[in-house]
């Protein structure tokens, strides 16, 4: 990238931002030195850093603060150098997905910032939207919906309370949060513009088994409650059973769909609409 930095820290479509670095210790201070001049490491000024590799590591801690004048400090670094296939990378702090979402409690199935953005995006939120995720565990896709669209009416529900509570601190109360089951939801017909929300996997959380009765019941309630126009963004890596679902309940259709990695998952993001006929 060739730009601003600032703009690039505001996009939300990435993990981290590094500088790629030769093996060689006396390759990787010069490349250093180099970005320290005129590339990133010049915008930002780092005084501190980490190595996070057993390999090499005292000598390099070494190396790093005698040429460069950093501070070992691996509990508050701006810069992490961490060992790839083919030699070092230099992880930049401010720009890394945490510095930039800040620090969210989470459970283990919680979706990740970078791909709570990624569905919302697909939602294709507008201006003033009454936005639901119906699997909202603690808030990550809530909060993707309010940095995408701060005039968003935002609303998060899930069967537990744990969950809840934990989204209620991490929304810090820009959101409405409520207790529910997504397959009775406490909305009347036709209230959601848009419906984004990461569904059980049936791994972590819920089973094939159960998903079998839990998809049909929730794609029942996403038609009771979805307007007209309204799009709906699922994502699972229980696939072939949520096509059968909804190919069943012919009230919507999928119309485009996103294959995401992440975690060694490889889940499948469906975006439905009404069908033609739903819509009359």
């Amino acid at each position: 990238m060739d730009g601003r930095l600032d703009e690039l820290a505001a996009c939300p479509l990435y993990s981290t931002a590094a500088i790629v670095l030769p093996d060689r210790t006396t390759g990787l201070l010069r490349q250093l030195e180099q970005s320290m001049e005129y590339g990133v490491l010049a915008t930002l000024k780092p005084s501190g850093f980490r190595v996070g590799a057993d390999e090499g590591r005292p000598d390099l801690i070494a190396a790093v603060e005698h040429h460069l004048g950093w501070v070992n400090r691996p509990g508050g670094w701006d810069v992490n150098l961490t060992r790839t296939g083919d030699g070092w990378v230099a992880e930049v702090g401010p720009l890394s997905w945490m510095r930039r979402f800040g620090r969210l409690e989470r459970l283990p199935w919680s979706t990740t910032p970078l791909v709570a953005e990624v569905l919302v995006r697909l939602a294709k939120v507008h201006k003033d939207h009454r936005v639901l995720d119906p699997f909202c565990g603690t808030g990550t896709i809530l909060l993707a919906v309010r940095r995408r669209e701060p005039t968003a009416h935002v609303v998060g529900a899930d069967h537990d309370p744990r969950a809840i509570a934990m989204a209620q601190r991490n929304t810090t109360g820009s959101v409405h949060l409520t207790r529910g089951k997504a397959e009775a939801l406490p909305f009347p017909p036709g209230s959601v513009d848009r419906i984004v929300t990461n569904l059980p996997f049936g791994k972590q959380v819920g089973s094939h088994r159960a998903n079998r009765t839990l998809y049909p019941a929730v794609l029942a309630e996403i038609d009771r409650v979805l307007a007209i126009d309204g799009r709906a963004v699922l994502l699972t890596e229980d696939k072939r059973l949520l096509r059968e679902a909804i190919d069943h309940q012919k009230a919507l259709k999928v119309i485009r769909q996103r294959l995401l990695r992440y975690n060694g998952a490889t889940p499948t993001a469906y975006v439905l609409t009404r069908t033609r006929r739903a819509s009359k």
